[in-house]
């Protein structure tokens, strides 16, 4: 590419794996010579696996891999984390299959860490293993998840529980594709490069201080350095133990306790936001265990805090956070491993801490609970937790009859959910399915845990009598929402089976419909509460 300056990482060969490399720079995705090598010569068919927020990149992809010749399959999956769970790995292999997938087709995954994640676990396992190539949009994903041939998914006991080692045939950073990444999800990402740097790389703390204000953005002078010494400390690593006998576990500081933090919030939280609180609390272990003195665990908050991450969380989740812990991939048999630093740049590993030990680290970090009502004074309650559920077609949304629609996608209505949620004292869980038995399915759970839900039902508005009675079965406040106003719509629009037996309907609002039924369940929730104290 003239004119443009790329670093080549190597990630060098071991006993279970070939080398590849990490290509570190700007507009690299337009190289189509460098995208037919990582291809390779055999492969005929090329899936595009990416989330619904990269619609438009992915298809800019697509045509470049049909220029070179190679037929396109795309599957697009969910945003975050709610990609990687084992149904949508499902969905991804049938629909390889029905597209007659083979053994020398390529897979490539482009998205944030979740996605990469997703696409080597399907390329880990479809076959037994197929070749893919890593394509990371965020900061987290080029520095941590794409690196390194970690692959998996999630389960309900717990983060990546369910995986394989399977390296890709190369990593493209193209640095363009962080000039439109929402700022709270660039700061996170930054949580996995001052990890680098404090078990290997100080030069990278020493850039952060001087300039964090600078770190927080893509225009940021130092960013391209940050990023390319983050992922050269992964790289060595890596290279020496790819499977985690030894070596490789210094990259899980603060991992222990942030794995644990992002299944207590339903993985709503971000990966670096988690990982920045598990720093904290792994250097006051360090501290306590009379390994690093106060002035390293005070220099941890200092720079977490300086680019804007956590480093606190919940006072009373403690209990939660230690169960969850002991199913980490890290626990041997009932002993803890938790890695701490006996020194910036020298990481240690501290096995079996005591309980009285883990209990103050925890009390340093400690916060107090919110409260979801509003009123001053502690909270010893959890947020309410609150579904958000969506029907058949809103997964294009912002392409899908925008002047009906409106242009805000379906991640970004997600984003607005759960950032209203959290700003309301709730714990708002955003689904989203084109399957009638599936949302059933939700709403049954909802019953049974007598949750409050949001739904829109889409077009099983108007017929879906199965999904009326799921509706009807309802123990909690159910709110109907709809972007459009279906009486100004078509006749077939103006009739709702749902709406005779759910608590309210609100529609015609753009996705403030959403935000006005979130707003008056939790108006709701507080009018209960403060009804309790009487």
């Amino acid at each position: 590419m003239t004119g443009q300056s790329v670093t080549r990482i190597r990630v060098d060969a071991s006993a279970a794996a070939e080398a590849y490399e990490v290509l570190v720079g700007r507009r690299i995705l337009e190289d189509r010579a460098e995208l037919h090598r990582l291809i390779g010569p055999h492969a005929r068919r090329v899936a595009l696996i990416h989330p619904e927020a990269l619609t438009a990149m992915a298809g800019r992809l697509r045509d470049l891999v049909e220029g070179l010749g190679h037929e396109t399959i795309t599957l697009r999956v969910p945003d975050a984390e709610a990609a990687k769970t084992a149904e949508v790995a499902a969905d991804c292999w049938q629909r390889l299959g029905r597209a007659g997938f083979t053994r020398t087709d390529v897979i490539v995954g482009v998205g944030g860490g979740a996605t990469t994640d997703l696409a080597g676990f399907v390329a880990a396992t479809w076959l037994r293993g197929v070749r893919w190539v890593a394509v990371p949009t965020t900061v987290l994903a080029m520095v941590d998840a794409a690196v390194g041939g970690k692959t998996g998914i999630n389960t309900a006991e717990g983060k990546n529980l369910v995986g394989a080692f399977h390296p890709p045939a190369g990593v493209l950073c193209d640095l363009a594709a962080l000039d439109s990444l929402p700022v709270d999800d660039h700061v996170s990402g930054l949580a996995e490069i001052i990890k680098a740097g404090f078990v290997s790389d100080p030069v990278i703390l020493d850039l952060i201080e001087a300039d964090p204000t600078g770190a927080r953005g893509p225009e940021g002078p130092h960013l391209p350095e940050l990023i390319r010494r983050s992922v050269q400390v992964k790289a060595h690593v890596v290279a020496g133990d790819l499977k985690e006998a030894g070596p490789r576990e210094v990259l899980n500081y603060g991992h222990t306790l942030a794995h644990a933090i992002e299944k207590n919030e339903r993985y709503t939280w971000r990966h670096g936001e988690a990982v920045s609180v598990g720093m904290v609390f792994a250097a006051e272990l360090a501290a306590l265990d009379g390994r690093l003195p106060v002035e390293g665990v005070a220099r941890h908050r200092a720079i977490l805090t300086s680019v804007g991450l956590p480093v606190d969380y919940r006072a009373d989740r403690w209990p939660a956070l230690l169960e969850t812990m002991r199913l980490d991939k890290k626990t041997r048999g009932d002993r803890l491993r938790f890695i701490v630093l006996d020194a910036v740049g020298r990481p240690a590993v501290l096995a079996g801490p005591a309980p009285d030990m883990l209990e103050t680290a925890y009390a340093r970090i400690a916060a107090p609970a919110p409260d979801p009502a509003g009123r001053s004074g502690e909270w010893s309650g959890e947020p309410r937790r609150v579904l958000v559920l969506n029907g058949p077609n809103l997964g294009r949304l912002g392409s899908r009859e925008p002047g009906i629609y409106g242009t805000t996608s379906y991640a970004q209505l997600a984003d607005a959910c759960r950032s209203l949620g959290k700003e309301l004292g709730l714990d708002v869980e955003v689904r989203r399915s084109d399957d009638e038995a599936e949302l059933i399915h939700w709403l049954h759970e909802a019953a049974d845990l007598a949750l409050p839900v949001v739904l829109n039902p889409a077009a099983f508005t108007h017929y879906s009598y199965a999904l009326r009675d799921a509706v009807a079965q309802r123990t909690a406040p159910l709110i109907e929402v709809h972007l459009s106003n279906p009486h100004a719509r078509e006749p077939f629009r103006h009739r709702s089976v749902i709406s005779p037996v759910a608590s309210g309907t609100i529609a015609g609002l753009g996705t403030d419909s959403y935000l006005l039924a979130l707003r008056s369940l939790a108006g709701a929730d507080a009018g209960a509460d403060a009804g309790a104290d009487r």
